[in-house]
C-alpha cells in the first residue's frame, strides 16, 4: 500500500515540478578557428578547428546546397510559370485569329457566291446581234415603205 502511495506522489511530483533542461544553442557559439605554423605545435601548418567550428562548417555547407536548390527551383517554376502564360496568351491570340479567319472567309465565299450569280443573270444569252440585224431590217424595210408610200402619193 506505501509503494502505490509513493508512487502516486512521486508522479504527481514529476507532473507538478517543472523540470529545467539547459542547453546550449548553435547559433550564439562561435566556433574558434586557430592558424598554425610550421614550427608550432602541431605536426603540419593549416586551420585548426575545434568541434563547433567544424559542425558549423559541415551544416553551412549543407544548407547552403539546399538553399540553391530551393532558389534554383523557385527560379525555374517563375520562369515556367512566365513562359506558360506567354504560350496561353498567343494561343489564345492564336485561336482568336483563326475564327476571325474563318469567318472572313464566310464573308468572302458569301460575295464570291453572289457576284457569280450577278455575273450568271448578266451574261444570259447574248441578243445583241439579233437586235442589230432587227434594227437594220426595220430601217430596209421602213426606208422601202416609205419609198413606196411616195411613190404612190405621187401618183
Amino acid at each position: 500500500m506505501w509503494s502505490k502511495a509513493l508512487t502516486f506522489f512521486l508522479v504527481v511530483l514529476i507532473l507538478l515540478i517543472p523540470i529545467e533542461v539547459s542547453g546550449q544553442e548553435i547559433e550564439n557559439l562561435e566556433g574558434q578557428v586557430t592558424a598554425l605554423g610550421l614550427n608550432e605545435k602541431a605536426p603540419f601548418a593549416g586551420i585548426l578547428l575545434d568541434n563547433v567550428a567544424a559542425s558549423k562548417m559541415i551544416a553551412d555547407k549543407k544548407y547552403a546546397a539546399l538553399q540553391l536548390e530551393l532558389e534554383l527551383r523557385k527560379e525555374f517554376a517563375k520562369e515556367f510559370a512566365e513562359k506558360k502564360m506567354a504560350f496561353d496568351l498567343l494561343s489564345a491570340d492564336h485561336t482568336s485569329l483563326l475564327k476571325t479567319h474563318e469567318e472572313l472567309m464566310k464573308v468572302k465565299n458569301a460575295q464570291v457566291d453572289d457576284l457569280n450569280k450577278f455575273i450568271k443573270d448578266e451574261m444570259g444569252p447574248d441578243y445583241s446581234s439579233l437586235w442589230f440585224a432587227g434594227g437594220v431590217l426595220a430601217g430596209i424595210a421602213l426606208s422601202v415603205a416609205i419609198f413606196f408610200a411616195a411613190v404612190e402619193i405621187k401618183n
